[in-house]
């Protein structure tokens, strides 16, 4: 499933386990990507991707008491994690790789990325 944003009265917004993105219009998990200087990949199992499927960490960190001002950002990332988590497992044996780039751009401590791998590249 993937995450939605509810917004509330108090512009907040909540997390929901609902569709968000449909089916067809998931990326296709594939090779992993290819990492410039100076950035960091870490290609999780398919052991750890099914796992945090099955805790539900993108609702979790959704759920994370962040200040106001990061709340949309926070949930981009949950919906960002949810997106490559499910289309990691719709490929058999596949797995997510996280992306991240030190190199701080427009106020950010860093940025990162969350791509779906196809199996035959997960461990």
């Amino acid at each position: 499933m993937a995450l939605t944003v509810i917004g509330t009265s108090l512009g907040a917004g909540i997390a929901a386990a609902e569709p968000a993105v449909p089916t067809e219009d998931l990326p296709v998990a594939g090779a992993p990507m290819t990492v410039g200087e100076g950035e960091y990949s870490y290609l999780a199992t398919h052991e750890v991707t099914s796992r945090a499927s099955s805790m539900q960490v993108s609702e979790a960190i959704a759920a994370l008491p962040v200040p106001q001002q990061y709340r949309p950002a926070n949930l981009g990332l949950a919906a960002q994690f949810d997106i490559a988590l499910t289309s990691a497992l719709a490929s058999p044996g596949g797995c997510v790789q996280v992306v991240v780039d030190p190199r701080a751009r427009s106020g950010s401590l860093f940025n990162y990325g969350f791509f779906p791998v196809a199996g035959e590249y997960c461990s």
